[in-house]
């Protein structure tokens, strides 16, 4: 026998019988409904539902603290049969008669599911897999959400159920991520906020789902965690600064960081251009496919970021020289991506980044980062040679120049001007020492 909880939902009143007051404490039944009684030295309750006699044993021995303990119980259970939130089976777990009232109760309610019958683990694993077989979702979010869930989420709600979900529970959950440290350091705000998308959208999908009402909101008074600035994700390259990781770049290598650097493509784009994709006689670019993981990880070809990813790149002087430089390497080793290994191969970037660019930073003596600050490093120089910053958005495949605007202009002063990158190659031909 467990506690109910009781919702918004009202039902019929139901009908209660005489009750013998034989073997019961009527000072403790004394104006309530149902009766807690002493049978065989055992709490037992007594009560009716759907106009059937209920007598089912607590399984504690008779004495003045456990009878009070059940009578509030039977309490709990009388509020919650008027609610019509009552379910017989799920307080009476062992009792003959589950079978009989779960009929009772089907007939009555229908099938109606509450956010106390479904439990978050298997819900969240249904979940998954409609996302999976939805298309709608690339292989490299499955990959997080699969993680999200196998390493936090099931393991801390999993055999909770979505009535048990609150803004307190939340906080619980953060306490225990922030708990399992990662090369010795806590998990960022950051990481636990992308683990709150996922747990958001199996909550959303399961109310939608069981028609549960508005009033179901396991995230009321719960606030995401505060993140660090921005500014501690862009760490941008000074032109001196590339010059001088460039020449660490082995020389099948260099090519393609200085194209990453003058075009901000992003790495997964660039890697995934295929000589078709330049118009030499037009000089024009076209970023149409991008390299990314599936959800077990392996590299796939697939679609851009978005539309607006889809993009044409008029080429200036400064990626048409990088390009050429590429184009003398693709043609001896005839592979079927632009940008490859020394031996021909796709590349990848996890091993791009292990065996080149790290080694060529820490030779360099400059600061370890990511790959994607090549990017980062071609808008805040176009800003700071004051190129308009929708030629930067284009360039960069962003929908406006919004995110230019937002994320990138701190590091720079007087952000219009030019439009068509001139200033910026003109900027990148004197890094090399070469006059236009």
């Amino acid at each position: 026998m467990s506690q109910t909880s009781a919702s918004e939902a009202k039902v019929i009143r139901l009908l209660q019988g005489k009750q013998n007051t034989q073997n019961r404490k009527v000072a403790l039944n004394k104006n309530k409904d149902g009766s807690v009684r002493k049978i065989g030295g055992k709490v037992y309750v007594d009560f009716y539902y759907f106009g059937d006699r209920v007598r089912e044993c607590s399984g504690l021995v008779w004495n003045d603290e456990n009878a009070r303990s059940v009578r509030q119980q039977l309490d709990r259970i009388i509020v919650s049969i008027d609610a019509g939130t009552f379910r017989f089976s799920k307080v009476f777990e062992k009792s003959k008669r589950k079978e009989f009232f779960d009929k009772k109760e089907a007939e009555l309610y229908g099938s109606r599911t509450t956010p106390d019958d479904v439990k978050f683990g298997e819900y969240a694993l249904k979940w998954y897999e409609l996302k999976k077989n939805s298309g709608r979702v690339t292989g490299r979010t499955l990959k997080e959400y699969k993680s999200y869930l196998g390493l936090y989420l099931i393991p801390f709600f999993g055999e909770k159920t979505f009535a048990q979900l609150n803004a307190h529970v939340f906080e619980q959950f953060v306490s225990y991520v922030r708990g399992r440290k990662i090369k010795k350091e806590s998990v960022c705000h950051k990481s636990i906020n992308k683990y709150f998308i996922p747990l958001r959208m199996v909550c959303v999908q399961a109310a939608i789902e069981f028609n549960w009402s508005t009033g179901f909101n396991p995230f009321f008074g719960f606030k995401r965690l505060p993140e660090e600035t921005n500014l501690d994700e862009i760490m941008p390259f000074t032109l001196a600064e590339q010059e001088k990781l460039l020449g660490k770049i082995p020389d099948h290598w260099r090519p393609y960081f200085q194209f990453a650097f003058r075009a901000g493509l992003r790495p997964g784009e660039q890697i995934g251009l295929k000589p078709e994709d330049i118009d030499w006689t037009k000089k024009v670019l076209h970023v149409q496919r991008a390299v990314t993981l599936n959800e077990e990880g392996k590299r796939v070809l697939g679609n851009t970021k978005n539309k607006f990813s889809k993009r044409a790149i008029k080429l200036n002087a400064s990626m048409l020289e990088a390009l050429n430089a590429q184009k003398e390497i693709h043609d001896g080793l005839k592979c079927e991506f632009f940008f490859c290994t020394p031996t021909g191969s796709p590349v990848h970037l996890s091993n791009l980044r292990r065996k080149v660019w790290i080694p060529a930073l820490e030779e360099a003596e400059l600061r370890i980062r990511e790959l994607k600050q090549t990017r980062h490093s071609f808008a805040t120089t176009a800003l700071s040679c004051r190129e308009n910053p929708l030629w930067i958005a284009h360039v960069m495949g962003h929908r406006d120049s919004e995110m230019v605007l937002k994320v990138y202009t701190r590091y720079a002063e007087g952000i219009t001007g030019i439009a068509d990158g001139s200033s910026l190659d003109k900027a990148f031909c004197q890094a090399v020492g070469k006059q236009k």
